[in-house]
């Protein structure tokens, strides 16, 4: 009898070192990361803009944002930045560039910071599922600008291409999707990449899974903006993705272009995650503003 009290212990003991161990990884492998401040805004770029502020959707969370209005225009863009990022600082400090260089292609443009990015509201991230509440937000807020039903554009880079695809999906008001550097499927990023980013061994993942379901009430196995995206169409969507990503296999990419056969895929070559902008930024404008008019304002 006293083996099995000793063994029962034990097996109590190593139980809560693992669950005391996922909790601990959970919790810090969706805390927001240190990222490099730049100064710059689309003002910089001869660009005037107006600092505002709105609720995301569902869950109420304080959202900030640089709008930068096109009183002649009935379109507008809404910009979505990636993990660890801003609306001023993302894509290497120049996501403000980009938006003033889509204004004077004619577009309105709002500029969101992600909830525990920047200026908004919140600590932590959660893959893309709760942010897309932070983009349908903005879409209300656009929708309140007098923006119709249909001329709001959303551009997500990485995560923040996650958060648009989840929001496109449900929500019809958004006309057009670009997706930058983008996950298709949660699991199929992290497994293979688990060991080196957690420094975990693999079976802690399974604690780790089912702590985030605990805190944040989301199952990550079924985070696919895969299957969100196949919601989208007939709207048209652009997918951007570099052979050289070192994050996000282009593999990732090619699997949402197959799912979604009217997708327009664009393969950049030799540049970084979510850089894609900055390491070709003249095709990159390109393709977007091409997109824009052609498959979006012209329909």
């Amino acid at each position: 009898m006293n083996w099995l009290i000793g063994a029962g212990i034990i097996l109590l003991v190593l139980a809560l070192i693992y669950f005391g161990i996922s909790l601990v990884a959970a919790l810090t492998l969706t805390k927001i990361g240190d990222h490099p401040q730049y100064d710059q805004t689309p003002a910089s770029f001869g660009v005037e803009y107006q600092s505002v502020h709105f609720l995301s959707r569902i869950d109420k969370k304080k959202i900030a944002a640089w709008f930068l209005p096109k009183p002649d225009s009935e379109h507008c863009v809404l910009m979505v930045h990636g993990r660890n990022a801003s609306k001023q600082n993302a894509i290497s400090g120049r996501l403000p560039e980009l938006a003033a260089e889509l204004h004077k292609q004619g577009f309105a443009v709002l500029m969101i910071d992600l909830r525990g990015h920047g200026e908004s509201e919140g600590k932590r991230y959660t893959w893309g599922e709760y942010e897309r509440r932070d983009v349908l937000g903005g879409v209300d807020f656009l929708l309140g600008e007098g923006f119709n039903p249909g001329k709001i554009a959303v551009m997500g880079i990485s995560l923040g291409g996650a958060a648009a695809v989840g929001a496109a999906a449900y929500e019809k008001s958004i006309g057009a999707l670009i997706c930058d550097s983008t996950f298709a499927d949660l699991m199929a990023l992290v497994e293979p990449n688990w060991v080196v980013e957690s420094h975990l061994p693999m079976f802690f993942l399974a604690g780790v899974h089912f702590m985030w379901g605990l805190i944040y009430g989301i199952d990550l196995k079924k985070v696919k903006p895969i299957e969100d995206l196949k919601r989208v169409p007939p709207r048209p969507i652009l997918i951007m993705h570099s052979t050289s990503d070192e994050i996000i296999d282009i593999e990732q990419a090619k699997s949402l272009a197959e799912a979604v056969p009217s997708v327009e895929l664009v393969i950049f070559e030799n540049c970084d995650h979510a850089e894609l902008y900055r390491d070709d930024s003249e095709k990159y404008l390109e393709t977007v503003v091409s997109f824009l008019k052609e498959k979006w304002i012209s329909i």
